[in-house]
């Protein structure tokens, strides 16, 4: 809870406060376990989900704009060790996503919310290969 919540909270806060009212963004990093249901993951997904729905709040109470970007499986993080040992190789197998994700396909959303003329605020982007539509 600490790390997955309660200290990106934290730290948007004192980052809305630092930009005041002026033209900002902030993006939060949660998973596409905190957008859908797995089996087994209530201790990571539960803190995730509720960034999920802070951000939603923000971007409503705050000027500045306030998204997420809900990676799921990728060759990189915290999800790199289970990709080496094979155990998502079924949704390749299956063909329930494409490939796995990579770091550049997470930087990418998060630059997309990031440039000054995005009109978007209080959304969620899964960066998931489409797994979320699949499972």
């Amino acid at each position: 809870m600490r790390v997955n919540f309660i200290g990106p909270v934290l730290l948007a806060r004192d980052f809305a406060a630092a930009v005041g009212g002026g033209d900002a963004a902030m993006v939060f990093i949660s998973t596409m376990q905190g957008i859908g249901v797995f089996a087994g993951s209530t201790v990571y997904a539960a803190p995730k989900a509720a960034l999920i729905h802070t951000a939603r709040i923000l971007a409503k109470q705050w000027k500045i704009r306030v998204n997420v970007v809900a990676p799921g499986v990728n060759n990189a993080g915290m999800a790199e060790q289970s990709v080496v040992s094979g155990k998502y190789n079924s949704f390749l197998e299956k063909g329930v996503i494409p490939r796995f994700g990579r770091p550049t396909d997470v930087a990418r959303a998060i630059v997309f919310f990031l440039e000054p003329d995005c009109y978007l605020s209080g959304q969620v982007l899964a960066v998931d290969g489409g797994l979320i539509t699949r499972m």
